[in-house]
C-alpha cells in the first residue's frame, strides 16, 4: 500500500484553527509470480511409496533424503542416520516405520470379596497405523510420517448380556442402565448387579445385674480381680445375671443367587461359683445362698458377708471371719478388722484402727493413723522377699570387697575384716537381718497355713545367727559365706515360686498411716501425707500430692500429681525392681529410686519421668533430661 501526505496537520494558535492530516492511501498490483523451472530430477512419496526421478548425468546431481529419529533407514544393508545421498538409487534404501498397533478392547466382570457387587469395567484402546507423507518431488526430500488411529471395537448391551450369563450372574441384576451409547466411551464402569447382605446378627450377652453397671462379655472374662457393687449383699434366690441368648440374623443371597450366612453367634455361657446355681435353661444365674456377690474371671460368686450397720468401735471390739466384711460407718480407734478370705468395704474413714485381709480393702474415706494390710500371706511373701533379696545383694558385694582386700593383704584374719567392713560399707545388713528375723518370729509365733512354706528359711536363719545378737550373722569363712549366699538363692527361688494374691487397696486420703498391698495401692483424694506405702504392683495418686514418708513398689509405676513439699519435706519414691516413676511436680529434697540406683532432686521439676535407660537411673523434665 502506497501512502501520500495532501495535507500537513496543524496545532492551531492556543488550539483555535488547529486541523488533522490529510493523507491518500493506495493499493499496489500484486507482484506477477516468477514463472518456475519443474524439477527434473529428485525423490518423492505416492501412496506411501518413494518414487525417484534419476538426475541428469551432465548435472551430476545425486538426490537425498533427509529424516529423523522416529524412523529407521539401511543402504545397501547398512543402517543411517539424518540423511542419505542416493548413489545407488531406491533398490538398496530400506526405509522402517514404527510398529502400527492394533486396537483392543479390555473388559472384565469384577466381583467384590462379599460377592454382593459386580461391576462391568471396559477400556477401548485405539490403534495407530504409520505411512510416509505424500509429497512432491523434491531435492533434497525431508520424510514426514502420518499416524492413523484406528477405531477399537465397541461392547454392545447384547453382549454384556451374554458376558453376565457365562458370569453365571442370577441375582439382582441391574442391566437397564446399560445402553450402547453409555459402552461406546472410551472407557468406563458399570454396577451390573446387586446381591442382598445378611441382617447382623444380635449377639448373645449376659448384663450382671447385681452390679451398678454394665460389664460386658469381654470385659467380664478380661479382669480378675475381687470385685465388690452393691454392698447390701444378695439374699438366696436373687437373680444375679441374666443371659440374652441373641438372634441369628437373616441370611443374604449373593449375586450369583447363593445365600450368605449371617454372622454366627458367639458362645457365651454364664459360669458360677461358689454359693451360685444356673437356671434350668441356663439363661439366669441365681443365689443359692445369702452373702456378697461377686465377679472375679467371669466367674459370678456369693460369698459369706458380714455387714456391720454402724462403726467399729469399742462396743462392737474386733471383727475377725473368712468372708467379706461390709463396715458402713467408720473403724475408729484401736479396732482391728480383720477377713481370713474376704475383702473389706469401709463406708467411712478408718481413724486409728487397722484393716488386714486376704483380699482387697477399700475406704471410701480417709485413713488417718491408720495400718491396712491387704493381700494376707502374699504381702507377708513380698516383705520377706524384699529383705531376701537386700541381704543377698550385700552378702555378694561384701565377698567381693573382702576378696578385694584379702588379695592385697592375705594375713587379715576373716572375722575382723568381715566385722570392719559391716561397719563401715554395709551398715544396712545388721539391720536387714534384724527385721528378717523379726519377721520370721512373727510367722513361727502365728502357726497359720502359710507356715510351712517358711520353715526352710527359719533352718537357714537359725544356722547362721548368733544367739540373741538381734542381728549379727555367724560365719567363720569364705567358704561359710558362699554357701550362706547360696542358700539365701535357693530360699528366694522357691518362695519366688510360690503362689500369690493380687489384692489391691484403694483409700480417699492418707495421714500418718502404713498401708501394704500386694496388688496396687490407690489413692483416690488429695493428699498422702506422712506415710509409708509398700505395694506389690504399683501406686497411683494421679489427683492428689504424696508428701513426707516413704511409698515402695516392689515392681510397677508410681504415678502422683505432686511429690514432696515447698519447704524441702524428705519424701522417697522407690521402685525395688522394674518399673518407673512420674509426676507433674516434684519438690526438692525428693528422692527417686529405682533398684539400685537413686537421685536427689535439688529443685523443684515439673512433667517428671524416672526410669531405666540402658541400666543408667534416667531422669527427665519435660524434655530436659535432668540425670543419666
Amino acid at each position: 500500500m502506497d501512502v501520500e501526505i495532501v495535507e500537513e496537520p496543524s496545532k492551531g494558535f492556543l488550539g483555535l484553527g488547529a486541523r488533522n492530516a490529510v493523507v491518500r492511501l493506495s493499493v499496489r498490483k500484486p507482484a506477477e509470480a516468477l514463472p518456475q523451472t519443474p524439477l527434473r530430477s529428485g525423490v518423492g512419496v505416492q501412496d506411501g511409496e518413494l518414487y525417484l526421478t534419476p538426475p541428469d548425468v551432465s548435472t551430476e546431481t545425486v538426490p537425498e533424503i533427509r529424516f529423523g529419529s522416529e524412523f529407521q533407514v539401511l543402504y545397501q544393508g547398512e543402517p543411517v542416520t539424518g540423511e542419505i545421498k542416493l548413489t545407488h538409487g531406491l533398490e538398496p534404501l530400506e526405509v522402517r516405520l514404527p510398529d502400527n498397533r492394533q486396537p483392543e478392547l479390555h473388559y472384565e466382570i469384577v466381583v467384590d470379596a462379599k460377592k454382593t457387587k459386580a461391576e462391568l469395567v471396559w477400556n477401548r484402546i485405539p490403534g495407530v497405523k504409520h505411512s510416509l507423507s505424500n509429497q512432491p518431488l523434491s531435492h533434497p526430500l525431508t520424510l514426514r510420517l502420518t499416524k492413523t488411529q484406528l477405531t477399537p471395537p465397541t461392547l454392545t448391551v447384547k453382549d454384556v448380556e451374554e458376558l453376565v450369563r457365562v458370569e453365571g450372574l442370577t441375582y439382582g441384576l441391574q442391566l437397564h442402565g446399560l445402553s450402547d451409547e453409555l459402552l461406546s466411551a472410551s472407557k468406563g464402569s458399570c454396577v451390573i448387579a446387586v446381591g442382598r447382605e445378611p441382617q447382623p446378627s444380635r449377639q448373645p450377652s449376659i448384663e450382671y445385674v447385681f452390679k451398678e453397671s454394665g460389664v460386658n462379655i469381654d470385659e467380664a472374662l478380661r479382669i480378675d480381680h475381687y470385685e465388690v457393687h452393691g454392698t447390701e449383699g444378695v439374699h438366696e434366690g436373687a437373680v444375679l445375671a441374666i443371659k440374652d441368648p441373641g438372634q441369628l440374623g437373616e441370611p443374604g443371597i449373593d449375586v450369583y443367587g447363593q445365600p450368605i450366612d449371617a454372622e454366627p453367634l458367639k458362645k457365651v455361657e454364664i459360669v458360677v461359683g461358689e454359693g451360685v446355681r444356673l437356671s434350668d435353661d441356663g439363661l439366669q444365674a441365681i443365689a443359692a445362698t445369702s452373702g456378697l456377690p461377686s465377679l472375679q474371671g467371669g466367674v459370678i460368686r456369693v460369698t459369706s458377708l458380714f455387714e456391720l450397720p454402724g462403726d467399729a468401735d469399742v462396743s462392737t471390739g474386733n471383727i475377725t471371719m473368712d468372708g467379706d466384711i461390709i463396715i458402713r460407718g467408720s473403724v475408729l480407734e484401736n479396732v482391728r478388722v480383720q477377713s481370713q478370705k474376704g475383702g473389706i468395704v469401709v463406708h467411712g474413714l478408718v481413724s486409728g484402727g487397722t484393716l488386714r485381709s486376704g483380699g482387697s480393702i477399700t475406704v471410701l474415706r480417709n485413713a488417718l493413723r491408720a495400718h491396712i494390710h491387704a493381700g494376707g500371706v502374699s504381702v507377708r511373701q513380698m516383705r520377706v522377699l524384699n529383705l531376701l533379696r537386700s541381704i543377698s545383694a550385700q552378702l555378694e558385694d561384701l565377698e567381693v570387697a573382702y576378696d578385694a582386700i584379702v588379695s592385697q593383704a592375705d594375713n587379715v584374719p576373716f572375722e575382723n575384716l568381715i566385722r570392719h567392713l559391716i561397719e563401715l560399707k554395709f551398715s544396712s545388713l545388721p539391720t536387714d537381718v534384724k527385721s528378717l528375723t523379726e519377721e520370721l518370729g512373727q510367722i513361727r509365733d502365728d502357726s497359720t497355713d502359710d507356715t510351712e512354706q517358711y520353715e526352710a528359711l527359719i533352718r537357714t536363719m537359725d544356722e547362721h545367727l548368733m544367739a540373741g545378737s538381734g542381728g549379727i550373722l555367724r560365719i567363720e569363712g569364705t567358704n561359710e559365706l558362699r554357701q550362706f549366699r547360696q542358700t539365701l538363692r535357693e530360699r528366694i527361688g522357691e518362695l519366688e515360686g510360690q503362689t500369690t494374691v493380687e489384692a489391691n487397696v484403694e483409700v480417699g486420703y492418707l495421714q500418718n498411716s502404713h498401708v501394704e498391698a500386694s496388688g496396687t495401692v490407690g489413692v483416690t483424694g488429695k493428699g498422702c501425707f506422712y506415710s509409708t506405702v509398700l505395694a506389690g504392683k504399683g501406686f497411683r495418686i494421679a489427683g492428689g500430692v504424696f508428701r513426707g514418708g516413704q511409698v515402695t513398689v516392689n515392681s510397677g509405676s508410681i504415678v502422683a500429681k505432686e511429690l514432696g513439699g515447698p519447704t524441702g519435706i524428705a519424701t522417697t519414691a522407690q521402685i525395688l525392681r522394674t518399673g518407673n516413676i512420674s509426676a507433674a511436680l516434684v519438690h526438692p529434697n525428693v528422692t527417686a529410686v529405682i533398684g539400685s540406683q537413686s537421685y536427689r532432686f535439688s529443685d523443684t521439676a515439673s512433667m517428671v519421668k524416672v526410669y531405666f535407660h540402658d541400666n543408667i537411673l534416667t531422669v527427665y523434665s519435660g524434655s530436659n533430661k535432668i540425670h543419666g
